[in-house]
């Protein structure tokens, strides 16, 4: 059954917390939410009206969807992440926490995010003589980005590249890049890392703390490291 909403048609078998708003008018003539079956949205989550999403959809708490976004299946945006409005996932996307996604920015499918990155969408704020339109960067699919990571404005980051931790990316990227430091330094992909990404990361049809999760014991610290606390 899809149970129909102010503004918002939410899918069969989605969970919604308390504190959720879905569908929130920010103008007179927007459209609705919908969203997939299958989902969950915690506390907190905010999703403006105009937004298309798929199923098995994850928000942690406060997420933050504004207008004219849409989401493919199997994705998740956690704690405190902020997408501007105007962007498009592909399939299996998952961006971690305190990411900021500004307008115009464009994801592939199988995209990991780590924590802490921001993307933007201008090179000179404000300080253009003839202001132009904002875009923000392209990933393509099988992308992973480290936490941390600065992607400036209007970068194409190729399939398959690895981002490592905090590496700032100021230019187009090719596929199967390794980038690393300050600003980025560009290097072949390691042949180690010279493959998809998971798909168990990036199409998990539930996270840990699922209310579904089937067996609570298994959520915790591996039998050697518990003997660690054990013995301190």
């Amino acid at each position: 059954m899809t149970h129909a909403y102010d503004n918002a048609v939410i899918g069969e078998g989605t969970t919604i917390e308390e504190d959720v708003r879905v569908g929130f008018r920010y103008h007179r003539d927007c459209g609705r939410a919908i969203i997939g079956q299958h989902g969950i949205l915690r506390a907190g989550t905010l999703i403006y009206g105009d937004v298309t999403i798929g199923d098995y959809f994850q928000t942690g708490h406060y997420a933050v969807i504004r207008a004219k976004v849409r989401i493919g299946d199997y994705c998740t945006v956690c704690n405190h992440s902020t997408l501007e409005g105007l962007i498009r996932f592909g399939d299996g996307v998952r961006i971690m926490s305190h990411v900021y996604i500004p307008s115009r920015t464009w994801f592939g499918n199988h995209v990991f995010v780590g924590p802490g990155v921001t993307f933007l969408n201008a090179r000179m704020p404000g300080r253009e003589e003839v202001m132009t339109t904002p875009r923000g960067a392209t990933i393509e699919d099988d992308v992973m980005i480290g936490g941390g990571c600065t992607i400036l404005a209007g970068v194409t980051i190729g399939e398959r590249s690895f981002i490592a931790a905090g590496a700032v990316v100021t230019k187009d990227i090719p596929p199967r890049s390794f980038v690393a430091g300050v600003p980025g330094k560009i290097q072949p992909l390691l042949a180690h890392l010279d493959r998809p990404n998971d798909r168990a990361l990036t199409q998990q049809p539930r996270d840990l703390w699922h209310p579904d999760t089937p067996d609570l014991s298994a959520l915790d610290w591996p039998a050697d490291w518990m003997c660690r606390f054990e013995d301190a």
